[in-house]
């Protein structure tokens, strides 16, 4: 018997104290959810099954929105529910990982886990990317029904019945550096929401937990022990079939991919599927229906939508080239120091690029009117343009 009419709507509000912005702690009751249901539950798309595994990574600059509060503040219920389910947390290995998951199989028949890492830049370190894990967990997304993978030291492993839920976080600085070209080109960051937030809803020094949000927090661990029971095949209500017809068509009749960045064309491109996946989680978060109403897609398109409008300057940070990481680096030392001498910006970059490469980004900005050069006792001297 579910003690929360919607999981959901009460998680919102039991975390409605803490300082992150809501829609982080949404998108960690989505995430949440979405691990609770597992493989358990599917949508038939004839030629493939759906499963409602979400990759979630929440972006915003470092201490300032409480990243890594508003992850916990879902794992942890996650863990009272689930005790003895364990989560990936650390750095690992794709070989690690792979065991991981194919150990998962031989205790419950699904090769399933949840991956939460508050620091994205730690999980996915540079040996770690070198060694194929972002290759992996872009296959691991699809819930194959069987996975094989060439391992160095142990020949080809097996996973069967895959299902792979990523709950993690990031600066924008660590996704113009840290996200490596191929994460965009091989698909990985299609299958990503990014959350984007600068900024806390609200400040307060000193949150409180009331009594009968303590009650709460007690029924939303009850109730994710309630959600695991669910299984089986989701269908669509008459309404909700009509709906989501009418969308579709709507939206890949006037879809131009030229429009969109690479990493973008993607996400909208998938953005169908995740629209069922968000319907089934919204619908079990409700209750044991086992169906997707027209009230769910619209909930999962409102979601989407509003998270959809930090979205573009977010993913722009991936596809940022090494040129144009090196004209931000100089024309904020010059924008920030409101005019620098020539000598102070070569010896401040001398640490990433040379001076023939300070000269070439120091004529493009001048030449596109971002700066301009002026000589002042007898050096050369740059300020921003306002």
């Amino acid at each position: 018997m579910r003690k929360c009419n919607d999981w959901l709507w009460s998680y919102v509000q039991y975390t409605a104290n803490q300082e992150s912005p809501s829609i982080f702690h949404l998108w960690v009751g989505l995430s949440v959810l979405a691990a609770t249901l597992d493989r358990r539950i599917y949508f038939d798309k004839a030629y493939y099954m759906l499963y409602p595994n979400l990759y979630v990574i929440l972006v915003g600059p470092s201490a300032r929105v409480r990243k890594s509060v508003a992850i916990g503040c879902g794992h942890t219920l996650f863990k009272l529910a689930f005790p003895d389910e364990g989560t990936v947390s650390q750095k690992i290995t794709p070989e690690a990982l792979i065991k991981v998951f194919g150990d998962a199989f031989k205790a419950k028949g699904t090769s399933s886990g949840y991956i939460v890492n508050s620091e994205l830049g730690v999980f996915l370190s540079a040996s770690a990317r070198d060694a194929g894990l972002i290759q992996l967990l872009t296959k691991m997304y699809d819930s194959e029904d069987i996975l094989d993978y060439h391992t160095i030291g142990r020949g080809k492993e097996k996973c069967e019945k895959i299902c792979c839920n990523m709950l993690g976080a990031t600066t924008p600085d660590w996704l113009k550096t840290g996200m490596p070209e191929h994460a965009v080109g091989g698909g990985f960051t299609s299958r990503v929401i990014f959350v984007y937030q600068d900024k806390p809803d609200h400040l307060d020094p000193f949150p409180k937990i009331t009594p009968a949000m303590l009650k709460m927090k007690g029924d939303l661990v009850e109730d994710l022990k309630e959600i695991r029971e669910i299984s089986g095949e989701f269908t669509l209500s008459q309404d909700a079939r009509e709906w989501y017809e009418t969308w579709y068509m709507q939206v890949f009749k006037g879809s131009d991919e030229e429009d969109s960045s690479k990493a973008l064309s993607g996400y909208y491109g998938r953005k169908h599927d995740t629209m069922l996946k968000l319907g089934m989680i919204l619908s079990a978060s409700k209750g044991n229906s086992m169906q997707i109403e027209e009230g769910d897609f619209k909930v999962a398109l409102n979601a989407l939508n509003t998270n959809e409008k930090t979205l573009y300057s977010t993913v722009e940070l991936i596809e940022v080239t090494t040129e144009g990481r090196d004209n931000e680096k100089i024309f904020k030392a010059i924008r920030k120091s409101d005019g620098i001498f020539y000598s102070t910006i070569l010896r401040r970059m001398s640490y990433c690029m040379n001076s023939k490469r300070v000269n070439e980004v120091l004529e493009l900005l001048v030449n596109g009117e971002m700066v301009k050069e002026t000589i002042r006792d007898g050096k050369r001297y740059f300020e921003a343009n306002n």
